[in-house]
Formats: C-alpha cells, structure tokens, sequence
C-alpha cells in the first residue's frame, strides 16, 4: 500500500480486491489460482497453463466479463477500457515474459496509456506520481513487491504486518508476497523512515548492500543512497542491531543515536542523533547543520528532481547551514545559497546552474 505525499502528507491506500465468483460458475481451485495472479502472488507453472486454458478456450467468458464491467464502474475509470480480453492479454504476456527472464516487472502505476490498462485489470486506483511493481518469478516460489517514491517526490507505505515505511525521493523497498508470514525482510534503496510494529518472535530486517537493520518493534531511519559516501541508521525509539555484511560484526544501537558505516574505509562511527536533521525530510523540512555543499547539491537533486551544476573546487570549503520548512518553495532556497557562498543560481528548466561570485 503506497500514498504520495508532497509536498504535504496525505493517506492514500492501495486495496487489492480478490475476484469473487460463483462456486457453482467457476471451480474453487481455478478463483484461488486467477485471485493469486492479479494479486502477484505465487504462481506454478501447472497453474499458469491452467490460467491460459480457461481464457484461450474462452471458459466463463461472459461471467468473467460482466465482473470486471462492473469493477469497472464502481472503480470510476471512466476512459480506460477493462475487459476479459484485457485480463486474458495479461496472461498471455507473463507467458512471453517468462520464457525470456528469470523475472520481470510488471509497472502497476503511470502515466501511459499502457500501464493504465495494466492497473484497471489489476483493480489497483491510478495515483500518479507512485510506482508500484509486482515482480513475478517463474518458478512460482516466491513474489516480490516494489513500492518507490519518484525523484521529486515522497511516499509512504503501509506494510501487512501494520508497520509503516515513508520514502525519501529516489527512494524504493522490495519485499516478498509471503511478508510477515515466514519473516519481516525489507530490502531497501535509497532513504526510509520506519515505524516498525513489534513481534519479538519475528524480526524485522532491513537489507542494504553494506549492512543490514535488525529490529523487534521501533522507529527508526535508514540513510543508504548509492551516491552517498556513508550509510546512516537514525534511531529514535528502542534498540536495533546493525550487521555489517564484510564480517560478522553487530554493532547495538539504542534510541537517541546514530551508527554511520563509512564505504570507503568501512570504518564505523557514531554520535549523537539530531532528529530534526535526520528524519525532518519525512514532514518536508531540507535541514542542514554545517554540511558541505556537494551534500546539499546531492539532496537538492533528489528533492526537486532537478541537475545542479558547479565547479566542486569553488564550494570545497563551503559550509553550509540550510532550514527550509514545509511550504517554503526551491526559489527561496536558491536565495539561501546565493546569500550564503556567493554565489550565483540560473535556473534552466530541469538544470541549477551555481557559479561563485568573484
């Protein structure tokens, strides 16, 4: 479940609606098998052909059919057209797919015209701006959802063990269909807030590439963008252990501090957390406290979807301390910078041209 927020916070929830049909129409085991497909659950091989032959052979047509026009009605998608063909074609493509991949992703959420059809099948509401994927694996032993908050934007993601996760732009977890039966394993990419629902007999894990989170029940941040030279664990309630994945090191952290795990040196440090700073993006406050300026720059691309371009030796040792609150616009940031370095900003459609002043 995924809702867009920005640049205010807004619920906005994902529910996925089984097929209900007729027992006596259509056989219990042939609903279970069509219900796991549109929800991207595991699917056999044996299954998918059964799938194939009861819309190629046009099996239940006309039942299948007035289901879907009236999802289609109730459901308010009143330019896309939804139809057994539509869910039939859908079919027939993981079967293409499967033949090519090890796995595919299917993009729920867009623009085009393409990825509408997609989501009115999958009885998903358009909200533009979010991604959502499933990812199907051929083998049909385990399925993956992709939620992602888009360069520019944020989301947050309610997740079936009742915790939530909010993601910071150019931002996006993974997780199994079987979440919160066997385990609680995220992987994640890029910045995410946590507020994680406690099961000391089932662990939540974060997967980064250099280290992972493990946690009972907490809130807590994950800074693990590729572009960034350290990873970053924020906690602001309970204790979690931070496993480095180059050793069997587990370092403990307990609420109120912050563990950074260098990637070059893959040296660790701590201090302690400034929550404003850390977590003050998931309420759209840009807070910076005597940071470099290729930190900002880095930030500012990610929150406004923008390039900023500068010469790295002119701001070497520039330091900078930035508030922008909620509903304060990139203008005034760019009046900030300009105020701060001397600096000059020129904005170009998608491009932030910073030259020094000399």
């Amino acid at each position: 479940m995924a809702s867009l927020f920005f640049p205010s916070l807004s619920r906005v929830f994902f529910h996925f609606t089984y097929l209900r049909l007729k027992k006596e129409k259509m056989d219990q085991k042939a609903q279970a098998i069509l219900e796991r497909f549109i929800l991207g659950e595991s699917v056999s091989v044996s299954e998918m052909k059964e799938l194939k032959r009861i819309f190629t052979q046009n099996i239940h047509r006309k039942e299948i059919n007035q289901w879907l026009a009236n999802k289609w009605d109730t459901a308010g998608f009143d330019d896309i057209e939804i139809s057994y063909d539509g869910l039939k074609q859908k079919i027939l493509e993981y079967e293409a797919q499967k033949k090519f991949k090890p796995a595919f992703y299917q993009h729920i959420i867009g623009y085009s015209q393409y990825y509408q059809r997609i989501a009115a099948a999958l009885f998903i509401p358009l909200i533009i701006g979010i991604s959502l994927y499933f990812v199907f694996t051929p083998s049909g032993n385990e399925n993956f959802y992709v939620a992602e908050a888009p360069l520019g934007q944020k989301a947050k993601v309610e997740l079936p063990d009742g915790s939530t996760v909010w993601l910071n732009s150019g931002s996006n977890i993974r997780y199994s269909s079987d979440f919160n039966r066997k385990n609680r394993t995220i992987e994640l990419n890029g910045e995410a807030f946590f507020e994680v629902e406690k099961n000391t007999g089932k662990p939540f894990f974060v997967h980064t590439p250099f280290l992972d989170v493990k946690v009972t029940g907490t809130r807590f941040n994950v800074n693990a963008y590729n572009d960034e030279p350290f990873i970053e664990t924020s906690l602001v309630e309970g204790t979690v252990h931070v496993l480095l994945k180059n050793g069997d090191k587990s370092f403990p952290l307990t609420s109120g501090n912050v563990l950074a795990y260098s990637k070059s040196s893959h040296e660790i440090s701590s201090h302690s957390l400034n929550e404003e700073v850390a977590i003050g993006w998931k309420d759209n406050r840009l807070i910076f406290i005597d940071d470099d300026f290729s930190k900002l720059a880095r930030k500012i691309e990610k929150w406004y979807n923008v390039e900023v371009v500068y010469n790295p030796d002119d701001f070497e040792e520039n330091k900078l301390t930035v508030k922008l609150l909620e509903g304060e616009q990139l203008n005034r940031l760019l009046e900030i910078i300009e105020s701060a370095v001397g600096a000059k900003c020129t904005v170009k459609e998608n491009r932030i041209l910073i030259t020094k002043i000399q």
